[in-house]
């Protein structure tokens, strides 16, 4: 979380202001402000305002030209808070794989140490995997198998 925090805060001004935008698009609250928006702009145009003055008459061309803006900067604003979640799920992703694998060094050499122990004291040991188990593991070898898998699940 402290790290995260930290990387909120290295971000721009411009960055925390487009994540913030990304987030409110993504709410009910928008979308009830959208609406709201639009159906003031139609209702003022088709003369219910109190002046009946109107600046976009039917089919609202204007309205139609302000909303496509909206949604390509609104899209920018969402693709770029998403693109920024994208790193921070990387970037989490590699962490828990470095303790993953740390993990299994660790259990790893718990296991050998147990069958030493084992061995030390003369004890039997009926698990036939424990011999596999406390093996080194060779992470790039199980890496290109599961490459191979997709690459055959693939074609």
């Amino acid at each position: 979380m402290k790290l995260e925090k930290e990387d909120q805060e290295a971000l721009s001004p411009y960055h925390r202001l487009s994540h913030a935008i990304g987030w409110f698009v993504g709410t009910v609250y928008f979308v009830v402000f959208e609406c709201a928006m639009v159906l003031g702009w139609i209702a003022f145009n088709v003369g219910l305002a109190p002046t009946h003055w109107t600046f976009d008459p039917y089919p609202f061309p204007l309205l139609a030209v302000v909303l496509g803006l909206e949604a390509v900067l609104l899209t920018s604003f969402v693709l770029i808070r998403q693109n920024a979640i994208d790193r921070a799920s990387e970037r989490r992703n590699h962490l828990d794989l470095q303790i993953n694998l740390l993990a299994e060094e660790e259990a790893t050499k718990v296991l050998k140490m147990l069958g030493e122990i084992a061995v030390h004291l003369k004890l039997p040991v009926h698990d036939p995997d424990n011999k596999d188990l406390s093996q080194h593991t060779q992470v790039e070898s199980i890496a290109r198998d599961l490459r191979a898998r997709e690459k055959k699940e693939g074609e």
